[in-house]
């Protein structure tokens, strides 16, 4: 039995919407709270919250699906992780051009924090192609 959208006809309801966003928003929170950490040089703290960051965010994702969140059925699963994928491939000029805007508008730094993300956008995009072609999904 699959529980997506099972929510939706349940009593419960209204408890498993407050529970999806109560772990979707504390696993923002913990990205954050990582992000700041590691500045500060903290990264044994940070590699903790990183786990439970992560669990958060999947127990929020289990919570989604029970509310009909995403898509149940393996082919509408695998075309929405493709517009997934064609994000992830985009975001390298996107954030290019924002980090242009940004350093001509002064804040040098501020563009450089945009930028550091572009090796990791890349990986992803790479990652989830790595997997397209191992299914013989097309991208």
């Amino acid at each position: 039995m699959t529980m997506y959208d099972y929510a939706q006809q349940s009593k419960f309801a209204d408890k498993i919407k407050q529970m999806h966003a109560a772990e979707t928003n504390g696993s923002e929170l913990y990205f954050v709270l990582i992000y700041l950490a590691r500045e500060k040089g903290l990264h044994d703290l940070a590699e903790a919250m990183l786990q439970n960051a992560c669990e958060d965010a999947l127990h929020g994702g289990m919570y989604g699906a029970m509310l009909g969140k995403g898509k149940e059925q393996e082919d509408e699963l695998w075309q929405q992780v493709v517009r997934l994928y064609k994000l992830e491939a985009a975001a390298q000029d996107k954030l290019h051009m924002l980090a242009d805007e940004i350093r001509a508008a002064g804040e040098g730094a501020l563009a450089d924090c945009v930028e550091s993300t572009i090796v990791e956008e890349n990986t992803h995009a790479q990652r989830l192609k790595d997997v397209f072609e191992k299914h013989g999904i097309a991208y």
